[in-house]
């Protein structure tokens, strides 16, 4: 059974994903946070406020499943079960037209579970740019540019960092409405 989360659990959700989850952060907007069985799952609306009109150019509601974790060795299914309740759940509080959610190659993920969960592949994302630190720690280029700090390329190299490229992340999209339907199977024909 999917609980969508407050209070307590919420806090507890939120510092699971940022020990656990290999990305170490929580998304900054308007979030809702679920939990089925041992599974986490976070809808988000997308960081990208064009990604909407990129994937639904007749117009639509896209949210995003911007995080997804379960513990090493949980049971096999687990992660598509949590996606299926996440999403009806979801369905109860927000209009939607279409979720979309990335695989990170870089991070070894392929995109399994979206497949097996019945999501359309939909491209790659353009590379993605991050800094390197003398240990090999590598760090996201939106950490030098937010909040008061706007640093720039030569400041952060000042700083010790290399900047390195990386390729962008497996787009995958699962149309909720007929609307999104035909407008995503038409972009894919084109």
């Amino acid at each position: 059974m999917i609980h969508l989360l407050s209070g307590e659990t919420l806090h507890i959700a939120k510092a699971t994903i940022e020990n656990y989850h290999y990305t170490k952060r929580c998304p900054s907007g308007k979030s809702y946070y679920m939990n089925y069985d041992f599974a986490i799952v976070v809808w988000s609306i997308p960081a990208n406020k064009n990604l909407a009109r990129f994937l639904l150019p007749e117009g639509g509601v896209v949210w995003e499943l911007s995080r997804l974790w379960a513990p090493d060795g949980h049971r096999e299914n687990l992660l598509t079960q949590a996606i299926s309740s996440a999403i009806k759940a979801l369905r109860g509080l927000e209009k939607v037209d279409a979720l979309v959610s990335y695989a990170d190659p870089n991070a070894g993920h392929t995109g399994g579970v979206y497949k097996a969960a019945s999501w359309v592949p939909y491209g790659q994302s353009e590379e993605t740019r991050v800094y390197v630190n003398s240990s090999g720690e590598m760090v996201a280029r939106r950490a030098f540019h937010s909040g008061k700090k706007h640093l720039r390329k030569a400041e952060i190299e000042a700083l010790g960092y290399t900047e390195k490229k990386l390729p962008g992340k497996l787009r995958f999209v699962k149309p909720l409405t007929k609307l999104a339907k035909r407008q995503l199977l038409r972009e894919q024909a084109q």
